[in-house]
């Protein structure tokens, strides 16, 4: 039984190899992809592919993302840093033909757009788009991903509400208070649904409930340690005057 087990987790292991697109051996890095981009505004990266012909001479370069209004540029170099050939296109996908034979050694694609509107706000995890993603797509369609860049993106209300909810998270965590967490938790339902000025509001909520929380947690902790050094007094006190007391030794 053991062993029918096992081979059936084995043919389940390679459809899913099979099935699953592998990661390609080219390179792709960028200095510039923001963190995070407001909904509707403008932005652009660039990405330097290197290492292009590891596994294929000749291969095509798809790159995709869910930016509007964008446009790619696309710009070869030789090895010697010379570029030899540079395309532009429009749209949310473009392909681009890569060879050995071209004296192709660097491709630099620059991508401007325009963040999408955000469909679902979601706390967490942040809502995050497609920025860009790079795909090697050989003849006969077998394909791997070479890199993909998710951005944070959001609007001036639910960067304003996240930024409340993580400043009460803080203290809801130092207070460590049912009742604040609970709030907090309703701050994020409020959030998730885009509902933001209830979010903020629920969340400053919070906060005061795990201040006041704190400050009463904080005022028994000295009320205790001004009750412990009391009682040291007096015990020392009682100590003195006893030994004070003591009967004198006959001579």
């Amino acid at each position: 039984m053991r062993s029918k087990l096992l081979a059936f987790a084995f043919v389940g292991l390679l459809a899913v190899s099979l099935i699953a697109a592998p990661a390609a051996a080219v390179d792709s890095a960028s200095d510039d992809v923001p963190e995070e981009v407001e909904a509707g505004a403008e932005t652009e990266a660039t990405f330097e592919l290197t290492n292009l012909y590891d596994e294929f001479e000749s291969w095509t370069l798809r790159g995709e993302t869910n930016m509007t209004n964008v446009t790619w540029t696309v710009q070869k170099y030789d090895q010697a840093g010379n570029q030899v050939e540079q395309n532009t296109y429009d749209g949310g996908e473009f392909t681009e033909q890569i060879d050995i034979d071209e004296s192709t050694q660097e491709v630099h694609v620059r991508v401007t757009g325009t963040a999408p509107e955000i469909e679902a706000f979601s706390y967490e995890p942040v809502e995050t788009f497609r920025y860009a993603n790079f795909d090697l797509v050989r003849d006969g369609g077998t394909e791997g991903n070479i890199d993909e860049y998710q951005v944070h993106h959001y609007t001036a209300d639910s960067k304003e509400a996240r930024e409340r909810i993580d400043q009460a998270n803080g203290a809801v965590d130092r207070a460590d208070d049912d009742e604040a967490r609970s709030t907090l938790e309703s701050a994020i339902s409020a959030y998730d649904a885009g509902n933001f000025e209830n979010a903020i509001s629920l969340a400053e909520r919070a906060e005061d409930e795990a201040t006041g929380t704190e400050r009463t947690q904080t005022l028994l902790t000295y009320a205790a340690i001004g009750v412990a050094a009391l009682l040291v007094i007096v015990g020392l006190g009682y100590l003195y005057k006893k030994r004070q007391q003591g009967p004198s030794r006959l001579r």
